[in-house]
This record gives structure tokens, C-alpha cells and sequence, in this order.
């Protein structure tokens, strides 16, 4: 494929992406997608959960082409793979969404999915941990043990990345700072992947920070196991002057806040008696607002959430 033809799947994307946002709301009312403002919610109208359905309809479907047309054979069955992930995560995300699916039930479900990945295929299981500042390299045993670790890590970040998304433009942004991080270190097998995710999540951070629609569960679900498996798909390949692309201490940093505030979250909760999914104002993004007002809040929130990864990587850069 040359590159005209990848500028096509661009601007499909993105048309596909902005005509879906654009019709949010009559798209949203046919599939029972509305987020109603009722109890704790305070935005002031019904609005799309449109998230899920853009990443299905719009980047998906582009993703698949792309990979049928030009992805290298190594990758060929990682990044069907990577699709397939997505798309069922997606579905469940939209199916809380719709029905409100017990915490239990969607537990499962990406254990699975993410346990399925790991097995099938070594490019979406850590093995080993090998860290650069301090310099060491943690071994995780056998393959089953690897399989658990790396399980875990996915499905933390899904909640995290669930639980983050209370603000607009939040999540969004954070999506696309962690791609625009993970370009960095990528090779090009991956880039083109990392510019059509970017392309269909630009649209809907316009919208959202508008207000015009909502992430929802399908949009948290499906863009923070997309982020999630790419990371290891990075993660596991070689770098030009290094072994890896990049390496497990950049991760955790790249990751780090929402990880860190939905595991505080957890255990206050357990703490207090209540579910660990339970809705409550404790987040760090509502802490941020009360402190400094939104946007600012939101810029605080990017600048803190990004700024460490980002520091240290380009440091990397600069020394080498």
C-alpha cells in the first residue's frame, strides 16, 4: 500500500468519524445510548454514549482494511488479534452501557479476553519486566504466571481508564498524550496504527469537549484496551539502540496516575464498606476541580498525568 492510499484510510476515518458525532443524537435514541441526567450526573441534558459506537463502525472496520492490505506477516495475526480485543470489549462497554451489566459479569469477560490474547499470541504476553532506571530485569516465571500478570495489568487499566472518564475531554486527552508518547518509541509496523487510532479519537475529543456526547462504558472500554494491548505490542519489540522499544519503567510512569488514583479509589471504598464500583466525588479529577476550577483542573490533570513519561523519555532521547 502506498502512502496515498493510507491517507485514504485517514480521511475515511475521520469522515466516518465526524459523520457518526455528528449524528450522535439521533444515532444514540435509535440504540438506547443516552445518558439521562438523573441522581448524582450534573450535565444538563440527555446525552450520545457514542465512544463504543465510533470506534466499531469508524476505526475498526478501517483498521481491518489496513491490515489486509499492507500489515507485514509478523504482525499480520497480532494486529487481528488487536482488533478483535477491541471489538469485543467494545460491545461489552456498550452493553453496561444499555443494561448496566453486573462489575462481575464484565470482570470476567475481560479476563478472558485479555487471557485468550496472552495465550494465543507471545507479542500481547509480558514475560519479563526489564526496567532501565534502576537497571534490572525481573523474570515472571513460567507462562501461565506471565499470562496472570499481564491480565491483571490490562484490566486495571480498563477501570482505571472507566473511572477517569467523569470529565470532558479527560480521557480523550490522555488517550491521545499517550499515543503521541507511545509514536516515540514505536516502529513503523505500529505507526501507522497509532495515526489511525489518533484520527477517530481527535473527532470525538471535539465533540466531547463540547459536550455534545459522552465516551461511555463502550468508548472508556474499547479505547483503553486498544491503548492497553498496543503498549505491550511496543513493549515486546526490539528498540533501535536498546532491547526494547521502550521499556517497563517508561511504561508504569506512562500510566501511573489513573492507575494510581483507581487503586486509592478501591480501597477506600473497601475500606468504607462499599463496592469498589460504587459512583462517589473522590476521584482525583473531582479533587482537581475543586481546587482549581475547570478547565484548569483538566490541564493540571494532563499536565501531571503526562509530564513524567514524557520527561523521562525525551531525556532518554537527548542522552543517547
Amino acid at each position: 500500500m502506498i502512502d496515498v492510499e493510507y491517507f485514504a484510510l485517514l480521511i475515511v476515518c475521520a469522515l466516518m468519524s465526524f459523520l457518526l458525532c455528528l449524528n450522535a443524537k439521533s444515532l444514540s435514541g435509535h440504540l438506547n445510548l443516552v445518558d439521562v441526567p438523573v441522581g448524582r450526573k450534573q450535565h444538563k441534558s440527555p446525552t450520545p454514549l457514542m465512544g463504543g459506537v465510533a470506534i466499531l463502525v469508524a476505526l475498526v472496520p478501517v483498521v481491518l482494511v489496513y491490515t489486509l492490505l499492507n500489515v507485514p506477516e509478523r504482525w499480520f495475526a497480532s494486529f487481528l488479534i488487536w482488533i478483535a480485543c477491541v471489538t469485543v470489549m467494545a460491545f461489552v462497554g456498550l452493553a453496561d452501557d444499555r443494561h448496566s451489566l453486573s462489575p462481575r459479569l464484565r470482570l470476567l469477560i475481560s479476563f478472558l479476553v485479555f487471557a485468550l490474547a496472552a495465550a494465543i499470541d507471545p507479542t500481547f504476553n509480558v514475560r519479563l519486566l526489564d526496567f532501565v532506571t534502576p537497571k534490572f530485569t525481573l523474570g515472571l516465571g513460567t507462562w501461565w504466571l506471565a499470562i496472570i500478570f499481564t491480565v491483571i495489568c490490562c484490566v486495571g487499566l480498563i477501570n482505571a481508564v472507566n473511572m477517569a472518564d467523569g470529565k470532558n475531554g479527560l480521557v480523550l486527552g490522555l488517550a491521545l498524550g499517550w499515543l503521541g508518547i507511545l509514536a516515540v518509541r514505536a516502529g513503523d509496523p505500529l505507526l501507522p496504527l497509532i495515526g489511525l487510532f489518533a484520527c477517530c479519537l481527535i473527532v470525538l475529543f471535539a465533540f466531547n469537549m463540547r459536550g455534545l456526547l459522552f465516551l461511555g462504558d463502550g468508548g472508556a472500554y474499547a479505547i483503553a484496551t486498544a491503548l492497553g494491548l498496543l503498549a505491550i505490542m511496543i513493549y515486546n519489540s526490539p528498540g533501535a539502540q536498546t532491547l526494547r522499544a521502550i521499556s517497563a519503567d517508561e511504561l508504569v510512569l506512562l500510566f501511573i496516575v489513573p492507575v494510581a488514583d483507581s487503586f486509592r479509589l478501591t480501597i477506600t471504598r473497601l475500606r468504607q464498606g462499599r463496592s469498589p464500583m460504587s459512583a462517589d466525588r473522590d476521584h482525583l479529577h473531582h479533587h482537581l476541580q475543586d481546587n482549581f476550577g475547570w478547565p484548569n483542573g483538566l490541564l493540571v490533570y494532563w499536565v501531571v498525568a503526562l509530564l513524567p513519561a514524557t520527561a523521562l523519555i525525551v531525556g532518554r532521547i537527548v542522552l543517547l
